[in-house]
Protein backbone atom coordinates (compact mmCIF):
# COMPACT_ATOMS: atom_id res chain seq x y z
CA UNK A 1 0.00 0.00 0.00
CA UNK A 2 1.25 3.02 -1.28
CA UNK A 3 1.92 6.37 1.22
CA UNK A 4 1.98 10.28 -0.01
CA UNK A 5 5.09 11.95 1.03
CA UNK A 6 2.87 14.07 3.49
CA UNK A 7 1.53 10.81 5.06
CA UNK A 8 5.13 9.46 5.35
CA UNK A 9 6.70 12.67 6.97
CA UNK A 10 3.72 12.73 9.40
CA UNK A 11 4.02 9.27 10.35
CA UNK A 12 8.38 9.65 10.60
CA UNK A 13 7.76 12.76 12.73
CA UNK A 14 5.35 10.72 15.35
CA UNK A 15 8.02 7.83 15.27
CA UNK A 16 10.41 10.17 16.48
CA UNK A 17 8.42 11.64 19.29
CA UNK A 18 7.26 8.19 20.54
CA UNK A 19 11.06 7.71 20.13
CA UNK A 20 11.82 10.57 22.08
CA UNK A 21 9.06 9.74 25.03
CA UNK A 22 11.02 6.49 25.56
CA UNK A 23 14.29 8.08 25.53
CA UNK A 24 12.95 10.30 28.40
CA UNK A 25 11.23 7.16 30.34
CA UNK A 26 14.59 5.25 30.44
CA UNK A 27 16.25 8.52 31.78
CA UNK A 28 14.29 11.08 34.11
CA UNK A 29 11.78 8.48 35.80
CA UNK A 30 12.47 10.31 38.79
CA UNK A 31 11.05 13.25 37.73
CA UNK A 32 7.35 11.74 38.19
CA UNK A 33 7.94 11.19 41.45
CA UNK A 34 6.01 13.64 44.26
CA UNK A 35 8.37 16.70 45.52
CA UNK A 36 7.51 18.11 49.47
CA UNK A 37 8.83 21.13 50.90
CA UNK A 38 8.39 22.34 54.12
CA UNK A 39 5.31 24.09 53.85
CA UNK A 40 3.37 20.78 52.71
CA UNK A 41 3.81 21.90 49.16
CA UNK A 42 3.28 18.96 46.61
CA UNK A 43 3.90 18.58 43.08
CA UNK A 44 2.70 15.64 40.84
CA UNK A 45 4.12 15.33 37.63
CA UNK A 46 2.68 12.32 35.13
CA UNK A 47 3.34 12.27 31.44
CA UNK A 48 2.06 9.61 28.95
CA UNK A 49 2.53 9.18 25.24
CA UNK A 50 0.52 7.37 22.70
CA UNK A 51 0.47 6.44 19.04
CA UNK A 52 -2.21 4.76 17.85
CA UNK A 53 -1.78 3.18 14.19
CA UNK A 54 -5.22 1.42 12.19
CA UNK A 55 -6.16 0.33 8.85
CA UNK A 56 -9.28 -0.70 7.45
CA UNK A 57 -10.13 -3.15 4.36
CA UNK A 58 -11.59 -2.72 1.55
CA UNK A 59 -15.69 -3.24 2.16
CA UNK A 60 -18.69 -3.14 0.17
CA UNK A 61 -19.22 0.55 -1.13
CA UNK A 62 -21.66 1.05 -3.61
CA UNK A 63 -21.84 4.80 -3.24
CA UNK A 64 -20.32 6.88 -0.85
CA UNK A 65 -21.15 10.95 0.03
CA UNK A 66 -18.95 13.52 1.20
CA UNK A 67 -18.78 12.14 5.34
CA UNK A 68 -18.51 8.19 4.42
CA UNK A 69 -16.17 5.89 5.77
CA UNK A 70 -13.99 5.21 2.81
CA UNK A 71 -13.73 1.93 1.25
CA UNK A 72 -10.16 2.14 0.04
CA UNK A 73 -7.41 4.46 2.17
CA UNK A 74 -3.84 4.07 3.00
CA UNK A 75 -3.48 3.24 7.08
CA UNK A 76 -3.93 6.86 9.04
CA UNK A 77 -2.05 7.05 12.70
CA UNK A 78 -2.00 9.43 15.49
CA UNK A 79 -0.16 10.45 18.56
CA UNK A 80 -1.09 12.07 22.07
CA UNK A 81 1.56 13.31 24.27
CA UNK A 82 -0.22 14.43 27.73
CA UNK A 83 1.36 16.38 30.19
CA UNK A 84 -0.22 16.52 33.76
CA UNK A 85 1.09 18.94 36.51
CA UNK A 86 -1.16 18.56 40.08
CA UNK A 87 0.22 21.22 42.70
CA UNK A 88 -1.06 20.74 46.33
CA UNK A 89 -1.26 23.49 48.68
CA UNK A 90 -2.05 23.99 52.26
CA UNK A 91 -5.43 23.33 53.00
CA UNK A 92 -6.24 21.15 50.21
CA UNK A 93 -6.73 23.56 47.49
CA UNK A 94 -4.89 22.09 44.04
CA UNK A 95 -3.82 23.69 40.66
CA UNK A 96 -4.34 21.26 37.89
CA UNK A 97 -2.39 21.93 34.28
CA UNK A 98 -2.53 19.52 31.84
CA UNK A 99 -1.23 20.32 28.50
CA UNK A 100 -1.11 17.74 25.70
CA UNK A 101 0.55 17.65 22.32
CA UNK A 102 -1.25 16.25 19.21
CA UNK A 103 -0.80 15.12 15.90
CA UNK A 104 -1.60 12.55 13.09
CA UNK A 105 -4.56 11.97 11.56
CA UNK A 106 -7.49 9.29 11.43
CA UNK A 107 -8.85 6.59 9.09
CA UNK A 108 -11.26 8.63 6.73
CA UNK A 109 -10.45 12.06 8.45
CA UNK A 110 -12.65 11.08 11.69
CA UNK A 111 -15.61 10.92 9.75
CA UNK A 112 -18.41 8.19 8.30
CA UNK A 113 -18.63 6.20 11.84
CA UNK A 114 -20.51 7.11 14.71
CA UNK A 115 -18.78 4.81 17.15
CA UNK A 116 -15.13 6.12 15.87
CA UNK A 117 -12.54 3.62 16.61
CA UNK A 118 -9.60 5.58 17.79
CA UNK A 119 -10.45 7.46 20.98
CA UNK A 120 -7.55 9.92 21.08
CA UNK A 121 -8.28 10.92 17.35
CA UNK A 122 -10.39 14.30 18.84
CA UNK A 123 -7.46 15.56 20.49
CA UNK A 124 -6.03 15.82 17.09
CA UNK A 125 -6.10 18.77 15.02
CA UNK A 126 -3.53 18.66 12.20
CA UNK A 127 -1.26 16.00 11.00
CA UNK A 128 1.85 18.20 12.48
CA UNK A 129 1.56 17.74 16.59
CA UNK A 130 0.16 20.78 17.64
CA UNK A 131 0.55 22.08 21.38
CA UNK A 132 -2.59 22.92 23.55
CA UNK A 133 -3.08 24.27 27.00
CA UNK A 134 -5.62 21.63 27.27
CA UNK A 135 -6.73 21.72 31.36
CA UNK A 136 -6.09 24.32 33.69
CA UNK A 137 -8.73 24.44 36.68
CA UNK A 138 -8.50 24.58 40.30
CA UNK A 139 -9.98 22.29 43.22
CA UNK A 140 -10.40 22.91 46.64
CA UNK A 141 -11.38 20.11 48.85
CA UNK A 142 -13.31 19.89 51.99
CA UNK A 143 -13.03 16.90 54.36
CA UNK A 144 -16.20 16.27 56.24
CA UNK A 145 -15.09 13.06 57.83
CA UNK A 146 -11.53 11.42 57.79
CA UNK A 147 -8.46 12.88 57.22
CA UNK A 148 -7.34 15.44 54.66
CA UNK A 149 -6.42 14.03 50.92
CA UNK A 150 -7.85 10.82 52.28
CA UNK A 151 -9.70 9.11 49.83
CA UNK A 152 -11.57 6.89 52.36
CA UNK A 153 -12.89 9.61 53.95
CA UNK A 154 -16.25 11.97 53.32
CA UNK A 155 -15.60 15.20 51.19
CA UNK A 156 -16.70 18.18 49.02
CA UNK A 157 -15.14 19.30 46.20
CA UNK A 158 -15.49 22.23 44.07
CA UNK A 159 -13.50 22.57 40.96
CA UNK A 160 -13.46 25.47 38.32
CA UNK A 161 -11.62 26.32 34.89
CA UNK A 162 -11.54 24.37 31.86
CA UNK A 163 -11.41 20.43 31.79
CA UNK A 164 -12.78 17.40 30.22
CA UNK A 165 -16.14 16.57 31.29
CA UNK A 166 -15.59 12.75 30.95
CA UNK A 167 -12.79 13.27 33.50
CA UNK A 168 -15.70 13.56 36.47
CA UNK A 169 -18.48 11.82 34.80
CA UNK A 170 -19.18 8.50 33.28
CA UNK A 171 -15.89 6.90 34.61
CA UNK A 172 -15.78 3.22 34.67
CA UNK A 173 -12.64 1.14 35.69
CA UNK A 174 -12.93 -1.33 32.76
CA UNK A 175 -13.47 0.70 29.98
CA UNK A 176 -12.62 4.58 30.19
CA UNK A 177 -9.16 4.96 28.97
CA UNK A 178 -8.63 4.51 24.84
CA UNK A 179 -4.82 4.88 25.97
CA UNK A 180 -4.75 1.54 27.33
CA UNK A 181 -8.42 0.08 27.80
CA UNK A 182 -11.03 0.16 24.43
CA UNK A 183 -10.28 2.25 21.57
CA UNK A 184 -13.97 2.98 19.96
CA UNK A 185 -16.06 5.81 21.20
CA UNK A 186 -18.60 3.89 21.97
CA UNK A 187 -16.64 1.48 24.40
CA UNK A 188 -14.99 4.09 26.25
CA UNK A 189 -17.61 6.29 27.33
CA UNK A 190 -21.37 6.37 26.58
CA UNK A 191 -22.45 7.28 23.64
CA UNK A 192 -25.12 8.88 23.70
CA UNK A 193 -23.94 11.40 25.75
CA UNK A 194 -23.30 14.71 23.89
CA UNK A 195 -20.96 16.22 26.48
CA UNK A 196 -20.08 20.01 25.75
CA UNK A 197 -16.92 20.07 24.78
CA UNK A 198 -14.66 22.21 21.89
CA UNK A 199 -12.77 19.92 19.24
CA UNK A 200 -9.81 19.23 21.66
CA UNK A 201 -12.46 18.02 24.46
CA UNK A 202 -12.28 20.96 26.58
CA UNK A 203 -14.71 23.06 28.00
CA UNK A 204 -15.13 25.96 30.90
CA UNK A 205 -16.83 25.26 33.77
CA UNK A 206 -17.42 24.19 37.35
CA UNK A 207 -18.02 20.65 39.22
CA UNK A 208 -19.20 20.16 42.63
CA UNK A 209 -18.81 16.96 44.14
CA UNK A 210 -19.89 15.14 47.08
CA UNK A 211 -17.71 11.75 47.71
CA UNK A 212 -17.99 9.32 50.30
CA UNK A 213 -17.22 5.56 49.99
CA UNK A 214 -20.64 4.40 49.53
CA UNK A 215 -22.20 7.43 47.98
CA UNK A 216 -20.91 9.94 45.48
CA UNK A 217 -22.83 12.86 43.88
CA UNK A 218 -21.70 15.43 41.16
CA UNK A 219 -23.02 17.88 39.61
CA UNK A 220 -21.63 20.23 36.75
CA UNK A 221 -22.50 23.82 34.77
CA UNK A 222 -20.38 24.31 31.93
CA UNK A 223 -20.11 26.97 28.36
CA UNK A 224 -21.07 25.56 25.17
CA UNK A 225 -19.19 25.63 21.55
CA UNK A 226 -20.00 28.02 19.05
CA UNK A 227 -20.47 26.01 16.33
CA UNK A 228 -20.89 21.81 16.06
CA UNK A 229 -17.68 20.81 17.38
CA UNK A 230 -16.26 23.67 17.37
CA UNK A 231 -13.02 25.58 18.33
CA UNK A 232 -14.52 28.29 20.07
CA UNK A 233 -16.71 28.75 23.02
CA UNK A 234 -20.26 30.51 23.07
CA UNK A 235 -20.02 33.81 24.90
CA UNK A 236 -23.94 33.81 24.88
CA UNK A 237 -23.65 31.90 28.34
CA UNK A 238 -27.18 32.51 29.02
CA UNK A 239 -28.38 30.78 26.17
CA UNK A 240 -25.89 28.04 25.78
CA UNK A 241 -24.96 26.02 28.55
CA UNK A 242 -25.00 22.90 29.74
CA UNK A 243 -25.83 20.95 33.07
CA UNK A 244 -24.96 17.50 33.78
CA UNK A 245 -26.06 15.45 36.96
CA UNK A 246 -24.63 12.12 38.43
CA UNK A 247 -25.14 10.03 41.33
CA UNK A 248 -23.02 7.00 42.06
CA UNK A 249 -23.55 4.13 44.43
CA UNK A 250 -20.94 1.19 45.51
CA UNK A 251 -22.25 -2.16 46.17
CA UNK A 252 -20.89 -5.78 47.18
CA UNK A 253 -21.93 -8.65 44.96
CA UNK A 254 -21.09 -12.16 46.97
CA UNK A 255 -17.77 -10.46 48.08
CA UNK A 256 -17.53 -9.00 44.90
CA UNK A 257 -17.36 -5.07 44.56
CA UNK A 258 -19.26 -3.16 42.03
CA UNK A 259 -20.56 0.51 41.06
CA UNK A 260 -23.62 1.66 39.55
CA UNK A 261 -23.81 5.30 38.30
CA UNK A 262 -27.30 7.35 37.02
CA UNK A 263 -26.35 10.45 34.54
CA UNK A 264 -28.42 13.00 33.50
CA UNK A 265 -27.73 16.00 31.02
CA UNK A 266 -29.33 19.05 30.18
CA UNK A 267 -27.68 20.97 26.73
CA UNK A 268 -29.14 24.24 25.20
CA UNK A 269 -27.20 26.14 22.38
CA UNK A 270 -27.27 27.37 19.18
CA UNK A 271 -28.74 23.89 17.44
CA UNK A 272 -30.34 22.94 14.35
CA UNK A 273 -33.09 21.00 14.43
CA UNK A 274 -33.95 17.92 12.22
CA UNK A 275 -37.17 18.17 11.45
CA UNK A 276 -37.26 21.67 10.22
CA UNK A 277 -34.09 20.92 8.07
CA UNK A 278 -35.61 17.86 6.81
CA UNK A 279 -38.90 19.26 5.80
CA UNK A 280 -38.97 22.66 5.27
CA UNK A 281 -36.86 23.11 1.76
CA UNK A 282 -35.77 26.54 2.38
CA UNK A 283 -32.95 24.90 4.50
CA UNK A 284 -31.99 22.78 1.23
CA UNK A 285 -31.65 19.96 4.18
CA UNK A 286 -28.72 21.81 5.50
CA UNK A 287 -29.00 21.86 9.56
CA UNK A 288 -26.39 24.14 10.07
CA UNK A 289 -28.93 26.85 8.63
CA UNK A 290 -31.69 26.08 10.95
CA UNK A 291 -29.32 26.69 13.80
CA UNK A 292 -30.97 29.37 16.39
CA UNK A 293 -30.93 29.37 20.23
CA UNK A 294 -33.65 27.78 22.93
CA UNK A 295 -32.92 24.06 20.93
CA UNK A 296 -32.51 22.15 23.55
CA UNK A 297 -31.35 18.31 24.19
CA UNK A 298 -31.92 16.14 27.45
CA UNK A 299 -30.52 12.18 28.26
CA UNK A 300 -29.57 9.76 30.86
CA UNK A 301 -27.11 7.16 30.51
CA UNK A 302 -26.34 4.01 33.21
CA UNK A 303 -23.59 3.19 34.04
CA UNK A 304 -22.40 -0.13 35.97
CA UNK A 305 -18.96 -1.99 36.43
CA UNK A 306 -18.92 -5.23 38.58
CA UNK A 307 -15.56 -7.05 39.45
CA UNK A 308 -15.88 -10.78 38.51
CA UNK A 309 -12.81 -11.93 40.02
CA UNK A 310 -9.75 -10.89 41.17
CA UNK A 311 -8.24 -10.27 37.73
CA UNK A 312 -11.10 -9.27 35.29
CA UNK A 313 -14.27 -7.04 35.43
CA UNK A 314 -17.28 -6.75 34.08
CA UNK A 315 -18.76 -2.95 32.24
CA UNK A 316 -21.86 -2.22 30.98
CA UNK A 317 -23.61 1.68 30.10
CA UNK A 318 -26.88 2.04 28.40
CA UNK A 319 -27.60 5.18 27.13
CA UNK A 320 -30.70 7.47 25.81
CA UNK A 321 -30.90 11.55 24.49
CA UNK A 322 -33.86 12.50 22.27
CA UNK A 323 -32.59 13.06 19.33
CA UNK A 324 -34.69 16.26 18.08
CA UNK A 325 -31.79 18.86 17.77
CA UNK A 326 -28.27 17.91 15.93
CA UNK A 327 -25.58 16.49 17.77
CA UNK A 328 -23.12 19.45 18.74
CA UNK A 329 -20.23 17.79 20.50
CA UNK A 330 -19.21 14.11 20.89
CA UNK A 331 -21.16 12.28 18.11
CA UNK A 332 -23.63 11.08 16.58
CA UNK A 333 -25.30 8.62 18.63
CA UNK A 334 -28.76 8.51 20.41
CA UNK A 335 -29.37 5.27 21.75
CA UNK A 336 -27.02 2.81 22.83
CA UNK A 337 -26.12 -0.23 25.12
CA UNK A 338 -22.68 -1.61 25.31
CA UNK A 339 -20.78 -4.35 27.22
CA UNK A 340 -17.88 -5.70 27.48
CA UNK A 341 -14.99 -7.70 29.66
CA UNK A 342 -11.43 -6.67 30.86
CA UNK A 343 -9.20 -9.38 32.50
CA UNK A 344 -5.63 -10.30 33.30
CA UNK A 345 -5.57 -13.78 31.52
CA UNK A 346 -2.06 -14.74 32.99
CA UNK A 347 -0.74 -16.83 29.89
CA UNK A 348 2.27 -17.47 29.66
CA UNK A 349 3.27 -16.53 32.81
CA UNK A 350 2.74 -12.77 31.94
CA UNK A 351 0.58 -11.65 35.33
CA UNK A 352 0.60 -7.89 33.75
CA UNK A 353 -0.97 -8.13 30.12
CA UNK A 354 -4.60 -7.54 29.86
CA UNK A 355 -7.27 -8.59 27.20
CA UNK A 356 -10.65 -6.75 26.54
CA UNK A 357 -13.88 -7.46 24.80
CA UNK A 358 -16.43 -5.29 24.35
CA UNK A 359 -19.84 -4.39 21.78
CA UNK A 360 -22.19 -1.91 21.39
CA UNK A 361 -25.22 -2.03 19.75
CA UNK A 362 -25.94 2.44 18.42
CA UNK A 363 -28.81 4.12 17.07
CA UNK A 364 -30.63 7.35 16.21
CA UNK A 365 -33.69 9.16 16.65
CA UNK A 366 -36.05 8.80 13.93
CA UNK A 367 -36.30 12.80 13.14
CA UNK A 368 -32.00 12.65 13.14
CA UNK A 369 -32.74 9.58 10.60
CA UNK A 370 -35.34 10.78 8.04
CA UNK A 371 -32.69 13.62 8.12
CA UNK A 372 -29.95 11.74 6.82
CA UNK A 373 -32.35 9.66 4.69
CA UNK A 374 -32.92 12.92 2.79
CA UNK A 375 -29.39 13.83 1.78
CA UNK A 376 -28.45 15.76 5.63
CA UNK A 377 -25.19 15.54 6.49
CA UNK A 378 -24.00 15.97 10.14
CA UNK A 379 -20.90 16.97 11.83
CA UNK A 380 -19.23 13.27 11.33
CA UNK A 381 -21.59 11.13 9.78
CA UNK A 382 -23.99 11.38 6.13
CA UNK A 383 -23.37 9.02 3.28
CA UNK A 384 -25.80 11.56 0.83
CA UNK A 385 -28.93 9.54 1.50
CA UNK A 386 -30.02 6.25 3.54
CA UNK A 387 -32.57 4.11 1.87
CA UNK A 388 -32.79 1.42 4.65
CA UNK A 389 -31.70 2.37 8.27
CA UNK A 390 -29.96 -0.70 10.90
CA UNK A 391 -28.23 -0.12 13.97
CA UNK A 392 -24.46 0.83 14.22
CA UNK A 393 -22.79 -2.49 15.77
CA UNK A 394 -19.44 -2.90 16.89
CA UNK A 395 -17.14 -5.62 18.36
CA UNK A 396 -14.30 -4.61 19.62
CA UNK A 397 -10.81 -7.10 21.00
CA UNK A 398 -7.59 -6.26 22.42
CA UNK A 399 -4.98 -7.67 23.66
CA UNK A 400 -1.59 -5.96 25.91
CA UNK A 401 1.43 -6.81 26.05
CA UNK A 402 2.70 -4.61 29.42
CA UNK A 403 6.51 -5.21 28.72
CA UNK A 404 7.21 -3.25 32.15
CA UNK A 405 5.66 -0.64 34.05
CA UNK A 406 6.07 2.01 31.27
CA UNK A 407 5.93 0.57 28.17
CA UNK A 408 3.33 -1.72 26.90
CA UNK A 409 2.20 -2.56 23.08
CA UNK A 410 -1.73 -3.48 22.09
CA UNK A 411 -3.19 -5.25 19.46
CA UNK A 412 -6.59 -4.51 18.43
CA UNK A 413 -9.08 -5.47 16.30
CA UNK A 414 -12.55 -4.10 15.83
CA UNK A 415 -15.70 -5.02 13.33
CA UNK A 416 -18.46 -2.71 12.40
CA UNK A 417 -21.98 -3.40 10.94
CA UNK A 418 -24.20 -0.72 9.36
CA UNK A 419 -21.49 1.83 9.05
CA UNK A 420 -23.24 5.42 9.86
CA UNK A 421 -26.70 3.68 10.18
CA UNK A 422 -26.45 2.50 6.73
CA UNK A 423 -26.90 -1.59 5.58
CA UNK A 424 -25.78 -0.86 2.52
CA UNK A 425 -22.35 -0.22 3.22
CA UNK A 426 -19.74 -2.33 4.85
CA UNK A 427 -19.12 -4.38 7.34
CA UNK A 428 -15.85 -2.70 8.33
CA UNK A 429 -12.84 -4.49 9.38
CA UNK A 430 -10.44 -2.05 11.44
CA UNK A 431 -7.22 -3.40 12.39
CA UNK A 432 -4.71 -1.66 15.03
CA UNK A 433 -1.30 -1.34 16.72
CA UNK A 434 -1.22 1.01 19.94
CA UNK A 435 2.17 1.60 21.42
CA UNK A 436 2.10 3.66 25.24
CA UNK A 437 4.20 4.68 27.34
CA UNK A 438 3.78 6.31 30.91
CA UNK A 439 6.03 7.64 33.71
Amino acid sequence: MSFSSKSHRTRSGSLLLFSIAMALCAVVPAIAEAKHDGNGIRLKFHFQQTLIDQANNNFRSPYAGKNSFLSKEPPAMSLLSNFKFNLSLPDQFSVYFNPDLAGGKALSNTLGLAAFPNGDIYRVAAPTPVFSSGEIYLKKTFSLSGTPYSTNGTRLSIIAGKFCLADFFDRNEYSNDPNTQFMNWALMNNGAWDYAADTRGYIPGFVAEYLSPIFTLRFAATMQTSSANGPRFDPNIAKAHSFNLQGGYAYSLEGLPGKVRLLLYYNTGHFGNYAQATNDPQYHHNIALTRQYGRTKVGLGVNIQQSLCRNAGLFARIGWNDGQNESWSYTEIDRTVSVGILTKPHLFGRRHDTFGIGAAVDGISKAHRDYLASGGYGFIIGDGKLPQYGPEELLETFYKFQFNKMLALSADYQYIVNPAYNPQRGPVNVFGLRAHVSL
